[in-house]
């Protein structure tokens, strides 16, 4: 589903005073007009497809209860928007306004007004991609990752803990903002509707969604039923029981309440190969590809899950970034409150899809790092290849990189990663599964996974820090500790 968006008609000149004329002898600049409209603050406001030359701020509501905003305006002085910065929306069948700021340059602070205000709250700020391949002026790029955080539906403030935790983390390593934010699915508990997407999303991330991109990814939950679909499309979307959260939303959109909420870049707008779908897609940031695929609908279709296949296969030869990040929201490799040998009468067939058919390719063409979500735990592979089998099948010997006493490295200390392997290929993976954004719940038998270096059931995130050789992953809790990490160098 592509949405509509108007491109902004921006000036060059963003501060009070703008460009001179040369015509001036005097060389004295004209004061530039300033936007004149009224400050909004919406009830959901985030951004989205942040690139190095563009950004959609995307919103809905207005939390004093006027009327909503139908303009953006933007610079790169708070207090300074020009008038020629100032850009209609386009309303959604769903009630959502969304504004494309282009011609932005890279690596760039910008304020924004919603509501075409001249002067922008110090909160509603982003800063742009660094141009592609390149690091950003701080030399590090950060990425938040949660998994099935979306409990805040359900009357749980474990999300919120977590983001806390998160922060704390962030704050005692210098206070570098996030430059990313992902999310693993299931990130509104129980059913997925535009309710709970408020609930889990907008009301417990606000400040980072001012600021931040957001680039989810489909879990079960998202299609309701309370996570028991098994459908292969959107459309398929339902509820069970009175809907007391909400419904699935109204034609023409689709009643998938999560493609109507977010717009993702289905023809390659922010880097990466086009899918033609805004179930899976790509970008890049940086020195950073990424990929998010659908783990719970296209995959249960054969056809379509061979087109999303081959589409992986092609983004990834194309890309030229010196670091690859999959998402996905079903783990090939757990022994949480879901069973990785377990299919559960094909409610979790996409567990063997992704471990029989995506992790070779995942491995055969350079993909660093894998993140799910969907067990509600934390756990994390040693760095790994060619395990497509039961657990009963994992082989430290053969499939793990194996340190100087010909165990299983654990990417700690002298142990690090690196990107090519000891035997010269680029083909191991680091799988995480980090759905203990929002609750941990029980381990299954078997537990701990034997592909996974480190398992416990403790609420948490991941920060990942990554700059042109180094890339260090974080498991931080919700006090701010680290509980694990691994580093990988290139």
């Amino acid at each position: 589903m592509i949405k509509p968006i108007i491109p902004v008609l921006a000036g060059a000149c963003v501060l009070l005073f703008g460009c001179s004329d040369s015509n001036d002898n005097n060389n004295i600049s004209d004061p530039v007009a300033l936007c004149a409209g009224t400050q909004v603050q919406p009830v959901r406001l985030f951004l989205q497809q942040l690139t190095s030359e563009s950004v959609i701020v995307k919103w809905r509501g207005n939390a004093d209860g006027g009327a909503e905003a139908t303009s953006v305006c933007f610079g790169a002085d708070m207090a300074a928007l020009p008038a020629s910065s100032e850009t209609d929306a386009t309303v959604t069948a769903t009630g959502h306004s969304e504004v494309l700021l282009s011609g932005l340059e890279p690596d760039t602070t910008y304020y924004y007004s919603v509501g075409g205000a001249g002067a922008a709250d110090a909160a509603h700020h982003f800063r742009t991609a660094p141009a592609a391949g390149e690091l950003p002026a701080d030399g590090n790029t950060r990425i938040l990752i949660l998994g099935d955080s979306g409990v805040a539906g359900k009357g749980s403030p474990d999300a919120g803990f977590v983001l806390e935790g998160g922060m704390k983390y962030v704050k005692n390593q210098g206070d570098e903002p996030v430059d990313l934010f992902l999310m693993l699915g299931d990130n509104a508990y129980n059913q997925g509707t535009d309710m709970e997407h408020q609930l889990a999303i907008f009301d417990v991330y606000p400040d980072l969604l001012s600021t931040t991109s957001l680039w989810p990814t489909i879990g079960n939950h998202e299609m309701g039923s309370f996570g028991i679909s098994t459908t292969t499309s959107p459309n398929d979307y339902a509820i069970i029981g009175d809907g007391a959260n909400g419904g699935p939303d109204p034609a023409p959109d689709s009643p998938m309440p999560y493609l109507n909420i977010f717009t993702l870049p289905a023809n390659g707008e922010a880097g990466g190969l086009a899918s033609g779908t805004e179930q899976y897609y790509s970008f890049d940031h940086g020195n950073v590809h990424i990929v998010s695929l659908d783990s719970q609908l296209a995959i249960r279709d054969a056809d379509s899950r061979a087109t999303m296949l081959q589409w992986l296969k092609d983004d990834l030869t194309a890309n030229t970034m010196d670091w690859t990040i999959v998402i996905f929201h079903h783990p090939p490799y757990t022994m949480g409150s879901h069973d990785s040998d377990n299919d559960l009468g094909g409610i979790d067939q996409p567990i063997f899809a992704i471990r029989e058919e995506f992790t070779p390719v995942f491995e055969e063409y350079g993909v660093d790092l894998a993140y799910a979500g969907h067990s509600h735990i934390y756990e994390r592979s040693y760095y790994i290849n060619g395990h497509t089998g039961l657990s009963a099948t994992y082989n430290a010997a053969t499939m793990a990189e194996l340190n100087d006493s010909n165990l299983p490295a654990t990417g700690q200390g002298d142990e690090a990663y690196t990107q090519i392997a000891r035997n010269g290929m680029d083909d191991k993976v680091v799988y995480t599964v980090a759905g203990n954004g929002g609750q941990v719940t029980v381990t299954s038998p078997g537990f701990p996974h034997p592909a996974n270096f480190f398992s416990e059931l403790e609420l948490g995130s991941v920060v990942i820090d990554v700059n042109d050789s180094r890339l260090e992953a974080s498991f931080v809790d919700v006090d701010g500790a680290v509980l694990d990490s691994f580093v990988m160098t290139r």
